[in-house]
């Protein structure tokens, strides 16, 4: 974990291939439907309108308010009610959600804990809430670094696998499995899903450009033992009695 407060994240635009490679996996680990559904961290909404358009109310929140501007100006998103708010402290009565998404935001939130108390409080007993977030075992850091005060962006080869070094360094967190379970399970939740997504070569215009035609390669990744490997981890954790 970082020694320092990580940085904001970047949204994905409507139409890149990350939204539909993410969104299909987290369908195929829990159902998406029901009666409301809850985007923290939602961003300009571009993965929201698509995952709750199942669901009879569909929330989206989030901290930084261009995001929300652009998510409110998207006419996909009429049925939708965005919020400016932290996941550290939502104003949402207990047990309110069926199911709760954090698509790539984990890694941004300062206080975790409270964020993964947060959203124990507001979802519904047996409800799911799912998740992808960067890999450790990815080997590039992909969110940057910061040396000498200034912030470098770029990707850095293994310096995810020296944990030390990372957490000195690096703009945003990285997770295992492991330490996922570690964080989000004793608070009141079991995993029941787990995948894995390579890259798509979207962010970035050199190494992108460079890296595109071995999308379909990236797929395939995905369907042997060398997902573990991917840039992210996708899991899906239910709330429990405990």
């Amino acid at each position: 974990m970082l020694k320092h407060p990580p940085i904001l994240g970047g949204p994905a635009q409507e139409g890149m291939l990350v939204i539909d490679v993410l969104s299909q996996k987290l369908m195929g680990l829990v159902e998406f439907y029901g009666e409301a559904y809850l985007d923290v961290g939602c961003g300009n909404g571009a993965f929201t309108v698509g995952l709750g358009n199942k669901f009879n109310r569909v929330v989206g929140i989030d901290v930084e308010s261009n995001r929300l501007i652009d998510f409110s100006r998207n006419r996909r998103a009429y049925r939708v009610l965005v919020c400016q708010m932290s996941a550290e402290e939502m104003g949402f009565a207990d047990e309110t959600f069926d199911l709760i998404s954090a698509i790539e935001v984990l890694e941004h939130i300062p206080n975790l804990s409270k964020a993964i108390f947060e959203i124990h409080r507001v979802l519904k007993s047996g409800g799911y809430f799912c998740i992808t977030c960067p890999n450790q075992w990815f080997p590039f850091e992909t969110h940057g670094i910061k040396l000498l005060g200034r912030e470098i962006g770029g990707r850095y080869p293994l310096l995810t696998y020296f944990p030390s070094l990372h957490s000195r360094i690096a703009l945003a967190r990285v997770f295992t499995v492991r330490s996922l379970d570690s964080i989000i399970t004793p608070i009141g939740f079991k995993r029941t899903g787990l995948d894995f997504a390579f890259p798509t070569f979207e962010r970035g215009s050199r190494w992108g450009k460079l890296f595109r035609p071995l999308r379909n390669l990236m797929r395939w990744l995905e369907r042997t033992p060398l997902r573990v490997f991917g840039v992210s981890i996708v899991a899906a954790y239910q709330k429990v009695d405990r």
